[in-house]
This record gives structure tokens, C-alpha cells and sequence, in this order.
């Protein structure tokens, strides 16, 4: 449907024709615009009409000219570009602006002999601003031709003519030379001070760096890590006294989770590392939540190669005059081999006590029958985590905790285990121990991957990964 949109003012009217989007709703936006003209009353008594080409050239001509007017800045044209359908010059009165439109014969090449010359119409402000008013008014009608859009276009700086005259503005420059230069010529005839060296003081204050003879005691002897070397890392009195009166930490389930995860950290990060020509052993001190406080080592070359172990960069540095520890600590003896494998074991004289009733879950066995129906796995992930929403309360940990979680193929929680320290101190805290309801089942079954971040978001993920 054919339809008509006017933009009429005192010394301006623009009217636009084409065809509707919507055949049944006419003011839904043009689809195709068939004629554009643009009547100026008193200006010209001729009609300037074009096509979507002379529309654009229009609005853009309008934008560019008005912003020139508006923000004094004069717009800089192309060089050596072919001049627009429609352009906009200022008059040779402060109150008159030419409006330019090209013409050409239509159906024919253009060509040197039947090109025609451009139509120059003379504008006051007045009606410069009629025109301007109407293509505004139509570029804020979204029911029109909403992909129209006003050509804007920052204008560079170094076209602003400044403000004040040059000689004014390079008056504090000029002083503030000349005051330098009065300056440098005052102190010139100033005498310089003489003074006598004196001798610096005596570095016996300075701590002592102790060295882990023969016979000292490997429960005494771990040292804060740092950035200055091995040996310096292994014979630190500040980690000495930081660390040697910390209590214990005697719960088996702890140790056990503390061991896997320090075993999995020095693991992964020593991954890419040089082999050592042999065995590597350090004693290690890793608190409470998997952090690793201290170490020393146990041999020359443990000594030599600890630049080569992940032990400098992921130990704990206190800051300086910090206070001694008061958490307890696990013990453990860490043994980089040349195989590239990192063992970890408890120290003699930290064996675990008896694990106490209601421990954390236990490693999970191999899983042999898996469910393997794509649409099930779907379904038990949604269940486990409908499951564990429904009961989640806010948790006190300060870091992600992980488990592995296991289910039957009817949806039972057969059981889970702590992938991280933290998990396991605080598993309590989650709905997972009160889920296992089917710990020894024997049908098919499925892992999942349950995270706990920090920030109390439950994700939930199948462990091999979403199906195909």
C-alpha cells in the first residue's frame, strides 16, 4: 500500500512516498521509499525530488552544515572526491546559505555535453532552519524510515581556532623561561655544601641467616618460602620461629584430603619442569586449608634444584613482622622423582589418629557399569541439582569447593568425595552427606562434578562431559 508522510513547516515542507511494510496497518514503517521532495516557499519555485539517493545526500548535506553553524567549526570537505548529490555552502551575506543539488538528465549518461549545471538555491537562516527543523522531525520518526540516521561526525581539534591570540598565550611559557633562566644564573655563583662521608653502621643487627646443620630436628627446621634462592628459603628464622610451636593436625580424613590436594598441586605444576638426576625430597608444613607454609630440604641436591620445583611459587610469604602461627599444620614429606612424579606422604611422628565417627567420604572405587544413555544423563544432572538446591544453605568457605558424586541410573546418591582440601573440611556444611541413600547399590551408575563456589553458585556438570 502506497503511503504519504509530510513534514510540513512555515518555509519548508518535505514529503516522503513509498511503500508500507504492513499493507493492513499504515503507520508501520516504509518498506521501499518511491519518491522523496522538498518544497521551499519563497526560496525556489522550482521542486527538488529524487529517489532514496537524494534523501540521504539531504539529511547528510542538512547535518553537517547545521552542526557547522551550530558549533562554529567549519567541516572539512573531501579533497579530490567527487562533489554530493546535495551540499550545503555558506552565502556571501552573514544571512544567506546556498543549497546546491546536481542535476542530470534522467535515463541518459552523463557526459560533458548534456551534463547540466547545479541548481543553486539561495537560503535565509530562517529558512535554513525550517529545513533543518524538518529533518530532524524526521529522523526522530521511527515510523518512517527507522534505518535513517543523522550524519554526525566529531570535528578534529586543530581546526578550533583558539580563543586568545598567540602572543597571549605564549606570555607564561616565555616568563616561566625567563625565571628559570634568573634562576640557574642565581645559583651559579652559590658555593656547594661540603660535608664529611660517615662510616655506615655495623650490619650486627642484621638477623643471621642460620644454617640446618647435620643433626637439626626436620620437624624444626621449615623455613617460609620466598624469592632469594633455595638456600635462603631452607634456613629462614623467621619461618623457624613462625612455625615450630604451631599444633598438629592428627585427623586422618584431614590428611588424607590435605595430602591428595598438595600431591595434585605439585603435580600440575611441575608438569613441564627439567627432570632432576634423581630424587628431590623436601618436608613441607600446609595448613588447615591446603596452603603451603614451609619447606626445607633433605639433600644437596633437594638444595641445588629447588628453583626447579613449584615449592618457591606456591608457598605462602608472610609479611614481614608477622606473627607466629597459630592454625594448625599438617606435616609432610614431598619427593620429586626423575620419572616426573611427585610423591607425598605424612612425616614420622604425624601419623593420623583414628578417624573419627561421621568423617568426610572416602575415595570412590572405579566405576565399572556406567550409565551411557545420553537423554538419562540429562535427567540425572537436573535431578542431582534440584536435589542439592533444595537443601543448600549458605556455606562459610572462601574458595570453590569440588566433589565427585556418584548416582544410580534411578537417581540415588551412592556416595561422593572431596577433590579439594577445603571441600572436605567443610562438606558438613552442603546437603551431599544427607543424599547418599543408596551406598550399596550395584546398578548402573553415573559421576558428576559438583562445584560450590564462593559466591553460593551450585554448578553441576556430568564428569565425562555433556553427551552428544
Amino acid at each position: 500500500m502506497t503511503v504519504q508522510r509530510q513534514y510540513t513547516l512555515p518555509h519548508c515542507n518535505l514529503i516522503l512516498e513509498g511503500l508500507s511494510a504492513d499493507a493492513s496497518d499504515p503507520l508501520s514503517p516504509l518498506a521501499v521509499l518511491m519518491n522523496a521532495e522538498c518544497h521551499l516557499p519563497g526560496a525556489t519555485d522550482a521542486t527538488l525530488a529524487g529517489g532514496r539517493e537524494f534523501l540521504d545526500s539531504l539529511v547528510a548535506a542538512v547535518s553537517r552544515y547545521g552542526q557547522q553553524l551550530l558549533s562554529g567549526v567549519p567541516y572539512p570537505g573531501s579533497v579530490g572526491a567527487a562533489p554530493p548529490l546535495v551540499e550545503i555552502k555558506p552565502g556571501d551575506g552573514p544571512y544567506h546559505h546556498h543549497l546546491i543539488v546536481q542535476q542530470q538528465p534522467l535515463g541518459e549518461p552523463v557526459s560533458d555535453v548534456n551534463a547540466l549545471p547545479p541548481l543553486d538555491v539561495k537560503l535565509t537562516t530562517v529558512q535554513f532552519y525550517d529545513l533543518l527543523e524538518a529533518v530532524d522531525q524526521l529522523l526522530a520518526d521511527s515510523q518512517t524510515l527507522p534505518d535513517l540516521k543523522g550524519q554526525f561526525q566529531a570535528v578534529s581539534r586543530r581546526l578550533v581556532r583558539p580563543t586568545e591570540p598567540i602572543a597571549k598565550r605564549a606570555a607564561p611559557a616565555a616568563l616561566g623561561a625567563a625565571t628559570l633562566a634568573a634562576a640557574g644564573l642565581a645559583l651559579f655563583f652559590v658555593p656547594p655544601p661540603e660535608f664529611e662521608p660517615t662510616r655506615p653502621e655495623s650490619e650486627s643487627s642484621t638477623p643471621a641467616e642460620t644454617t640446618a646443620g647435620a643433626g637439626a630436628s626436620p620437624e624444626a627446621a621449615l623455613a617460609a618460602g620466598g624469592e632469594d634462592g633455595g638456600a635462603a628459603q631452607a634456613a629462614d628464622g623467621d619461618g623457624l620461629e613462625r612455625l615450630e610451636n604451631a599444633p598438629a593436625i592428627t585427623d586422618a580424613a584431614t590428611l588424607a584430603l590435605l595430602q591428595s590436594d598438595v600431591t595434585q598441586r605439585l603435580q600440575q605444576a611441575w608438569a613441564d619442569a627439567p627432570r632432576p638426576s634423581g630424587e628431590l625430597p623436601y618436608r613441607i608444613a600446609v595448613s588447615e586449608d591446603g596452603d603451603i607454609l614451609g619447606y626445607r630440604y633433605e639433600s644437596d641436591l633437594a638444595l641445588e634444584e629447588v628453583d626447579n620445583t613449584p615449592l618457591p611459587q606456591l608457598t605462602f610469604v608472610p609479611v614481614a613482622g608477622a606473627e607466629p602461627v597459630r592454625e594448625r599444620v599438617a606435616q609432610f614429606r614431598a619427593t620429586f622423582t626423575p620419572a616426573g612424579e611427585v610423591v607425598v606422604e605424612p612425616t614420622a611422628g604425624a601419623e593420623p589418629a583414628a578417624a573419627p565417627a561421621g568423617a568426610a567420604a572416602a575415595e570412590l572405587p572405579t566405576l565399572e557399569e556406567k550409565v551411557t544413555d545420553g537423554d538419562r544423563i540429562r535427567a540425572l544432572n537436573s535431578t542431582l541439582y534440584d536435589s542439592i538446591l533444595a537443601g543448600l544453605e549458605p556455606l562459610s568457605a572462601s574458595e570453590p569447593l569440588r566433589f565427585r558424586v556418584r548416582l544410580t541410573e534411578a537417581g540415588e546418591v551412592v556416595g561422593y568425595e572431596p577433590l579439594n582440601a577445603a571441600a572436605g573440611l567443610l562438606a558438613a556444611e552442603t546437603p551431599l552427606p544427607g543424599l547418599v541413600t543408596a551406598a550399596n547399590s550395584t546398578d548402573d551408575q553415573a559421576d558428576f562434578q559438583v562445584v560450590f563456589t564462593e559466591g553460593g553458585v551450585l554448578q553441576v556438570n556430568p564428569w565425562d562431559g555433556w553427551p552428544q
